[in-house]
């Protein structure tokens, strides 16, 4: 066997056992999506061209130690992390595989399939690298990928494009980069080609609070934010809350608790229907993003 046969097979064996990995991922994936769909909390996935960052950004978030490097594939086993958000809402994180272009036909399949995760996404973060000289390119990657997934302006989760690495740009191009993302915070679709956008370092951290706040007023729009005090003893209504709102704090007295809770318009009326005796208070909405 002669070098070049050498070589050939060398990389028939690592196309074999990629395949291999993200088989095995797959599977996985289905059942962490059986599991979670069991519990009420909506999942935010990463995605992005490889090297973007996502898994810092990842890091960043749910201060966890995934694999960061320069390296293909280096998120070849999506992770999935709980963050619970200012209003109380809990989230599940999910980081997915770099993209990449011009992937080896027989790898494509496979690739695909550790990405179906986006489909059940109920936000999506499209996390770019703001500083590479393709950065345009490498959108328009990502966006044919998604959109051959199956992640479409008609149906889609909403989007928020994250521009990161700002720290590696100048002065000029972080302001514009600034300028830009708050004037389409009023008219942006939220969809994958028309998406709000955040920029952020997932180095040092700037501009990570102002993305959670979006990621929690996206996730939360359908709901109210109420003050609700119960009979100590009522652990049902405790219970109901718990499972069905955004406890953001919870204060117990000797003979009551009251509890600041985000529901939505549904939850509420069955709560009032279910525990009448309890004295409500509705609170003052935050700011929008579009205010």
């Amino acid at each position: 066997m002669d070098a070049h046969d050498k070589e050939r097979r060398a990389i028939e064996n690592e196309i074999d056992r990629l395949k291999a990995r993200l088989e095995e991922v797959r599977r996985t994936r289905n059942l962490q999506r059986a599991k979670r769909r069991k519990a009420p909390h909506p999942v935010v996935a990463l995605v992005g061209y490889t090297n973007a960052g996502k898994s810092t950004l990842f890091n960043w978030l749910t201060r966890s130690d995934v694999v960061a490097r320069d390296q293909l594939f280096a998120t070849l086993d999506p992770t999935m992390r709980a963050v619970d958000l200012a209003s109380g809402q809990r989230i599940i994180l999910s980081d997915t595989v770099g993209f990449i272009s011009d992937l080896p036909t027989q790898l494509v399949a496979a690739f695909r399939a550790t990405l179906e995760e986006v489909l059940e996404a109920d936000l999506i973060l499209h996390v770019r690298d703001a500083a590479h000289e393709d950065a345009d390119s490498q959108r328009d990657d990502v966006l044919d990928v998604l959109a051959e997934l199956g992640v479409s302006e008609d149906d889609g989760a909403p989007v928020i494009e994250v521009m990161n690495k700002i720290d590696l740009l100048s002065e000029d191009e972080r302001q514009t980069l600034s300028v830009l993302a708050r004037a389409g915070r009023a008219a942006a679709a939220r969809t994958i080609e028309d998406p709000l956008r955040a920029g952020v370092s997932a180095v040092s951290g700037e501009g990570v609070e102002d993305l959670l706040a979006m990621i929690d007023e996206i996730l939360t729009a359908d709901r109210r934010g109420y003050s609700i005090s119960i009979d100590a003893a009522d652990g049902a209504a405790r219970a109901f809350l718990h499972e069905h709102g955004d406890v953001a704090l919870m204060r117990e007295g000797e003979a009551d608790v009251t509890i600041e809770v985000r529901l939505t318009d549904k939850a509420f009326g069955q709560f009032r229907k279910l525990f009448p005796t309890a004295t409500i208070e509705t609170q003052r909405e935050r700011p929008r993003l579009t205010a």
